[in-house]
């Protein structure tokens, strides 16, 4: 055994070198590239970003920083400001991965400021990336979405694969932290597709290695053996293709070490995929990466598979020495510990358990104890952080629903948690007193003993050990009375939060509800207006060009026609042409009024004013402070709305004078139509029958706006409508999907 261990760790030593050789040998590719590049036509400066990106892999990150700082000065002259945006935000990256994140949000505000200066719409897509690549990083993960999206937009048809290949990664990777699965499904599958097409090893690496972990996702959610086998057939072809490919690579082998430690998890964790021997082999090949490039999160958990491989082997010396190896490596990565040392210590805890080392596991039972209560912390304020960035953009995510339910699963979990740590200390008290009562045992032993010696002795000694006892239990019972009390108070607490997160929960689900409703209405209003538009150009291009063409041949007909009769009948003929031409340009007014699309709402108000006053009726308009703030689509909808509340007046109140006003105040719009007709009783109204109505109700609840009817019998009808100016965003973005 320890033979084949010794060759499989020579050949991994031998591999390590061939990827530091080949790694070296690309550097020295894009340095050479770099030197010969010139500045005249800005190659110079595409090029120091890969250059800059193998220095910083190769660890020298002075002369990366040297280059960037010198490129970005030449790069700052340049009337076009592509060069400089690209620049400033490749150092906000940088900057951001040694430490100094207040600093990486100035350069990344300096690539803005140039990206502005530019119509490059590549360099402004870039620029967005390392935006939402910051802003993922902060925590933001809802702001870094927004971001990403409208990088793709303008990365759109521009033929920028790497930039858009790295947008996908990054969305995949903040909705699998989400569990939403069908869009990290989306995104996986996207990522997968540029990279077949542009057949990039770097690429292709990446998206198998993300179609792995997608599938292993499906298994653990799922339990499917066939995706379990999908996983691990796209990890090992992810390794193959980093390793046949080194010198082209532009990822970091510490990814080949994160594919080899998901691929031995596999083989260890996975009825359907166990491998001992892949296992082993995956997890050493992991250790030997992370130990040549210093990242001691995949070596910690590579010798915590080879422990779990040597305990299960019934090898509790060799599992117990690769545990204290990966207690090693998991206490020089802050960022890990709280999720690996409290595995590291229970599991500690236990081998010491089962070889009867009482002592040293209960040493590491505190250790446990500890680490999964800062663990548990850990995750409490990261839980807070994110449900608080989920309220306050409820209102631009529909994925909201699954990171509340994810949430919910969460806290499931760190109840299961919390549950099992209290098990474990009221596990040490039971050994705390079970050692006590020992130690009480023997000191009544020897008291016994003396008393055979000396009687007198014995019962000043019995008398005292008898108050130490006494004094003993009322401390205990003390203290457990304290314990009661506290986790009575936890016990509260935590059951006046969870009924705030169910009253949260339900609050966020209307949420939900209303902006799907919002969602229905915007796309029917929206339908609507597309099919008046449609009908409108087929009337006036159709039978608008059939009405004229038949009027021409008529006038011609009648200057040829000398019989009296004859030439009234072609006249009248004329006549109702007339009629017919001025009716369908009436009904293609209706149905789409140019007016509006060319001079706004207060132009077409007044012409409809005019168009609809005759004899019988008159119809006048009073606007005041109105300033045409409102865009295209919401001034249709108060057309539509004038035009259905003027329509129901001349329909059904037989008024003589109808008065629409419209005015604009304090960001609000105030629109009211008044008639003289006959009224009606409003509390006889069934809004559900009345199509009038409640065609009007629809529209005011995509502009978000309330109605307030007022109208007695005799007395005419006053309809008050008001509305904000500011388009709310969850309509915003309802009308642009």
């Amino acid at each position: 055994m320890r033979s084949i261990v010794l060759s499989f760790t020579c050949s991994l030593v031998c591999c390590l070198a061939v990827l530091v050789c080949r790694a070296q040998d690309a550097l020295d590719a894009v340095a050479k590239a770099y030197q010969q590049a010139g500045y005249e036509n800005g190659e110079k400066f595409l090029k120091a970003g890969p250059y800059v990106r193998a220095l910083f892999f190769n660890e020298r990150r002075d002369e990366a920083i040297a280059v960037l700082e010198e490129n970005i000065r030449l790069a700052r002259k340049r009337q076009d400001g592509k060069y400089a945006a690209y620049l400033y935000g490749l150092r906000a990256l940088n900057t951001f991965i040694l430490g100094d994140s207040a600093q990486a949000a100035r350069y990344i505000d300096s690539a803005s400021v140039f990206a502005a200066r530019t119509a490059d719409r590549k360099i402004k897509g870039y620029v967005h990336y390392c935006r939402g690549w910051l802003l993922a990083r902060a925590g933001r993960e809802v702001d870094a979405v927004t971001t990403f999206v409208e990088g793709l937009r303008l990365l759109e048809n521009t033929g920028a694969h790497t930039y858009q290949r790295s947008i996908y990664s990054e969305l995949y990777a903040i909705y699998a932290n989400w569990r939403a699965t069908d869009l990290q499904t989306k995104y996986a599958y996207l990522n997968l597709g540029l990279a077949v097409k542009w057949k990039e090893p770097s690429a292709l690496f990446d998206a198998h290695m993300r179609m792995g972990h997608l599938y292993e996702t499906l298994t653990s959610e799922t339990g499917n053996p066939s995706f379990a086998d999908s996983a691990v057939r796209y990890y090992r072809s992810a390794i193959a293709l980093f390793e046949d490919n080194p010198s082209t690579m532009g990822t970091s082998p510490t990814d080949l070490a994160h594919v080899a430690i998901n691929l031995a998890n596999l083989h260890l964790n996975n009825a359907d995929t166990a491998d001992r021997r892949q296992a082993e082999k995956y997890a050493r090949k992991a250790i030997a990466i992370a130990d040549q490039y210093g990242h001691t999160q995949f070596k910690a958990a590579g010798y915590g598979i080879l422990s779990a491989l040597a305990r299960s082997s019934h090898q509790p010396e060799n599992a117990k020495t690769y545990l204290l190896a990966a207690l090693a490596a998991a206490s020089q990565e802050t960022a890990m510990n709280t999720e690996t040392l409290p595995l590291i210590f229970r599991n500690l805890a236990e081998l010491s358990e089962e070889q009867q080392e009482h002592t040293e596991a209960l040493h590491y039972y505190k250790q446990y104890v500890a680490a999964a209560e800062d663990r548990f912390d850990a995750e409490k304020l990261e839980l807070s952080a994110r449900l608080e960035a989920q309220y306050e953009r409820a209102k631009q995510q529909q994925a909201l629903g699954q990171l509340r339910l994810e949430s919910a699963q969460k806290e499931q979990q760190l109840k299961l948690m919390d549950a099992r740590a209290a098990e474990q200390r009221q596990a040490i008290e039971v050994m705390k007193l079970n050692e006590e009562n020992q130690r009480q045992q023997l000191a009544f032993a020897n008291l016994q003993n003396q008393q055979k010696e000396q009687e007198l002795a014995a019962v000043q000694r019995e008398v005292a050990l008898k108050s130490r006892i006494s004094q003993t239990y009322i401390i205990l019972f003390a203290v457990a009375l304290f314990m009661m009390a506290l986790l009575f108070y936890a016990y509260r607490q935590r059951s006046k939060t969870l009924t705030q997160q169910r009253h949260l929960h339900r609050l966020e689900m209307e949420q939900v509800q209303q902006q799907h409703e919002i969602s229905n209405l915007t796309a029917m209003l929206s339908g609507q207006e597309q099919e008046r538009s449609r009908l409108a150009r087929d009337l006036h291009d159709g039978l608008g060009g059939l009405l004229s063409g038949t009027k021409i041949e008529l006038s011609a007909v009648f200057s040829r026609v000398n019989d009296a009769a004859a030439r009234e009948k072609v006249t009248r003929s004329l006549n109702q042409l007339d009629a017919a031409v001025n009716e369908l340009r009436r009904v293609a007014h209706n149905l789409m009024p140019e007016l509006l699309l060319k001079y706004g709402l207060t132009e077409a108000i007044r012409e409809y004013c005019n168009r609809m006053s005759h004899g019988d009726l008159e119809v006048a308009a009073e606007i005041v402070s109105y300033t045409d703030s409102l865009d295209t689509n919401r001034q249709v909808v108060v057309y539509r709305i004038i035009q259905e509340l003027v329509n129901n007046a001349m329909k059904h109140a037989e008024a003589k004078h109808i008065l629409i006003q419209l005015a604009q105040a304090d960001g609000t719009l105030y629109l009211t139509v008044e008639d003289d007709g006959k009224g009606f009783d409003v509390a006889t109204l069934d809004g559900r029958k009345s199509a009038g109505i409640h065609n009007v109700q629809s529209r005011l609840d995509y502009l978000k706006g309330h109605l307030n009817l007022i109208s007695e019998p005799g007395m005419g009808t006053t309809v008050e409508i008001e509305f904000p100016l500011a388009q709310p965003a969850k309509i915003i973005q309802a009308s642009g999907s």
